[in-house]
């Protein structure tokens, strides 16, 4: 059977409307597959990732990116990436950005006098702005998350284009994780990970490269 007919027949099983249930196998990125199999964080091996619309991702995250963004266009839904795979210096050049040292006063007793005085200084890192993970824990480390932008700029609460994903995105194992609801005070509506499927076939063409790009596009 001719390659491109079995990845035509995989995707037509996967959009809207198939038959399969097709839902994420949990509630934020799934990373123990690519830890199994010695991976790492922020330094993935570039063979195991792929670059779509000008999103980098672990591959399986992007084969079902694309098919999410296929949807959504479908629905009159614009959704552009803001911010996907990170390397470990990407990820700590955006840390130090955000959780920057700052030295800070140390007291303590004066054993003669029983009075608190300066004994020195030390370094420590006060962060501001939304939450943003140490360098090699973060899942856009592991190409497993996407930052939503609309064209116009990263979602907000209110954004039609979240909304979708809030009904939609579970379709294609990528789900929002619960720290960045918007009821939440470190709410990040763009922030959304790939979760796995519950059933892994659904995801079965492991000889990914950018015939099948080329083909979902």
């Amino acid at each position: 059977m001719p390659t491109a007919f079995v990845i035509l027949s995989l995707l037509a099983a996967l959009v809207p409307g198939a038959s399969s249930e097709y839902v994420p196998a949990g509630d934020e990125a799934y990373s123990l597959d690519l830890e199994v199999d010695g991976y790492v964080n922020g330094d993935m091996d570039s063979a195991r990732l792929m670059t779509y619309r000008g999103c980098t991702l672990e591959r399986d995250a992007a084969y079902m990116y694309a098919l999410l963004l296929e949807a959504a266009e479908a629905d009159g839904i614009r959704l552009r990436p803001g911010d996907c795979y990170r390397s470990y210096n990407h990820q700590k050049a955006a840390w130090n950005r955000r959780c920057p040292e700052t030295e800070v006063d140390v007291y303590a007793v004066d054993p003669m006098t029983g009075e608190q005085a300066t004994a020195g200084t030390r370094k420590i890192r006060v962060c501001s702005g939304p939450p943003t993970a140490r360098p090699g824990y973060s899942n856009h480390g592991w190409g497993r998350a996407v930052d939503f932008g609309d064209g116009y700029g990263v979602l907000g609460c209110n954004d039609r284009a979240l909304r979708w994903l809030q009904g939609n995105a579970y379709r294609f194992g990528w789900v929002h994780p619960r720290w960045a609801w918007c009821d939440m005070d470190t709410r990040e509506p763009w922030h959304w990970e790939w979760a796995g499927v519950t059933d892994p076939t659904l995801v079965g063409y492991y000889e990914f490269n950018e015939e099948l790009i080329q083909i979902v596009q």
